[in-house]
């Protein structure tokens, strides 16, 4: 009888540590999950950036794709990033930093205006 009680009381310490261990292990991953760099698209179409806001975390990558027939350029507001001319069918992408420039817009088309909400994951 005390050998039953040993046996049962083993098993249950080895479900209680593999329960256990794969609960770290599931949380762990969703932690790491939610560090992961993401890649952002912006659309060139129209005249238009699209999306017109776009919410990035620092060490994402935003890929800008221009889709109109012209050239344009994807320049911060205060000048501190530019993407110098951007040809038709041709894409640019940075690496967003924490005090990046939030707005932007085209050189040779001032009116395309767009802007980036940096956020922190």
């Amino acid at each position: 009888m005390l050998v039953g009680f040993i046996i049962l009381s083993l098993r249950t310490v080895a479900v209680i540590s593999a329960v256990t261990v794969l609960l770290f292990i599931s949380l762990r991953s969703v932690k790491s999950d939610d560090s992961i760099s993401k890649e952002h698209i912006v659309e060139i179409r129209n005249l238009e950036f699209i999306p017109k806001e776009l919410v990035a975390a620092p060490g994402d990558t935003i890929i800008w794709i221009n889709h109109d027939i012209i050239p344009h350029t994807v320049t911060a507001d205060d000048e501190s990033w530019d993407s110098d001319l951007v040809e038709a069918e041709g894409q640019w992408q940075t690496l967003v930093k924490a005090n990046m420039h939030e707005t932007y817009f085209c050189r040779y088309h001032p009116s395309m205006k767009a802007k980036l909400r940096i956020v922190s994951r």
